[in-house]
């Protein structure tokens, strides 16, 4: 790598770090190395001086001295290869940066390969420590409501079935986490296929390439599978705006693999 490329994946880098979720900074670089394998160096530059909140093509364009079309073409095959989030506001298509976990990470299923899995491997735990000790904390886990004891107040959006059951559109993936240790040489002995998504409109899903559509039923299925397999319901430690949970287990899944490494 060019240290003229350098510099663009270490801006993403910088930039990526800046929100809230984090991206640290490694004494190897090999942060710089996994960028360089999602991004090529015109989407890592484009990226770098994007926004989280969405713009439209045009603005972002003008505030970057780039192109219009070129930029809105551009920033469509960022989405398509899960790099930014894409939107629609009324007639307009707007554009923002996503984080790396929870967000570019998470994307790049169809893509990922043995070694952009060994370079995670390898950053994971630098990684791993900046999200534990966040306050408060980039995830949260939800009761298996069925044994919650009485005392305990749960509010509505700390419950998996109260997310599922407020939504219109599901849809489920696989788990990045079992995809990336399996490629290193490492499967965890659960099932792949259970992050579950989900939005409050319909149709959400169509089109998605790397995720199967369910019916609420099917979801509410796969939700009973996974308490079963004694896996550990998650999601975003936020009041509203969840789209997904995470069924997580120690022994590979990202955050829950922290946990268990650091206590």
């Amino acid at each position: 790598m060019s240290d003229l490329t350098e510099d663009v994946y270490r801006k993403l880098a910088r930039k990526l770090d800046a929100i809230p979720n984090g991206f640290p900074q490694t004494e190897s670089g090999v942060e710089l190395k996994l960028l360089a394998k999602m991004y090529t160096v015109e989407e890592a530059a484009l990226a770098s001086e994007m926004r989280l909140t969405p713009e439209t093509p045009e603005v972002i364009a003008q505030r970057t001295g780039r192109n219009p079309v070129a930029t809105k073409s551009l920033l469509e095959t960022m989405v398509e290869r899960g790099l930014i989030r894409g939107k629609r506001d009324g007639e307009k298509r707007k554009f923002g940066l996503m984080p790396f976990v929870v967000g570019v990470y998470e994307s790049q299923l169809e893509r990922f390969d043995e070694e952009e899995a060994l370079l995670f491997e390898e950053y994971y735990e630098t990684f791993a420590k900046e999200v534990l000790s966040m306050t408060p904390s980039l995830h949260v886990v939800i009761p298996v409501e069925k044994s919650i004891p009485f005392e305990v107040q749960v509010f509505p959006y700390e419950q998996a079935s109260q997310l599922l059951e407020r939504s219109k559109s599901f849809g489920v993936r696989k788990c990045i986490c079992r995809v990336q240790r399996s490629l290193v040489g490492k499967p965890c002995k659960h099932s792949v296929e259970n992050c579950l998504v989900f939005a409050p409109f319909e149709g959400a899903f169509q089109g998605a390439s790397d995720i199967r559509v369910l019916t609420k039923d099917e979801a509410f299925k796969i939700l009973r599978e996974t308490e079963e397999e004694g896996l550990i319901h998650s999601s975003a430690n936020v009041r509203e705006g969840q789209t997904y949970i995470c069924n997580c287990c120690t022994c590979c899944c990202g955050i829950m693999r922290g946990m268990r490494n650091s206590g």
